[in-house]
């Protein structure tokens, strides 16, 4: 099995009169962007073939966005994908994914705590997965403690130029 880890897209500033930090919409630049990564990871052919995602609105407007591009059905959602998680727990949404190569979009620093358990044991790195960014795991063993080879992490400018 192989993960995508995918950053959801820039978004309302936290903060933002009008806006819990629960219902931040992705900013219609954010929009724009996630399209364009999006149509990057789709230049890549990595198998893809399901999308889940947190519930929050910047999450699942971005999970939408790249299942449409990808032409993969509608994003479940999952509350493992909710910010503030540890990568741990995180990493109990394994048992949940139907497919051989799944797409999570959420939050940081959740996915990178995710990918960093994955590939060196420790929840503590400085990985980053930045906004509309993607990390790409090789899962070697899924259970009872999932180990796997960080096979790519590509910024989410490198992932636009890739779309062109």
């Amino acid at each position: 099995m192989n993960l995508c880890f995918f950053r959801h897209g820039p978004a309302v500033e936290s903060g933002t009169p009008g806006f819990s930090e629960e219902s931040r919409p992705l900013t219609q630049e954010g929009r724009r962007k996630t399209r364009a990564a999006a149509r990057g990871l789709k230049r890549l052919d990595l198998g893809l073939d399901a999308v889940l995602s947190s519930p929050l609105p910047r999450a699942h407007e971005t999970a939408r966005i790249v299942a449409e591009v990808l032409g993969l059905p509608r994003p479940r959602l999952s509350d493992l994908l909710l910010p503030g998680k540890p990568g741990a727990q995180l990493l109990r949404l394994l048992k949940e994914v139907h497919g051989k190569s799944p797409i999570l979009v959420g939050h940081e620093p959740s996915l990178s705590g995710a990918v960093s358990l994955l590939v060196s044991g420790t929840g503590s790195t400085d990985l980053a997965i930045r906004k509309a960014g993607m990390a790409f795991v090789e899962l070697k063993d899924a259970t009872p403690h999932p180990r796997g080879t960080l096979l790519m992490l590509l910024a989410p400018a490198a992932l636009r130029r890739l779309g062109r």
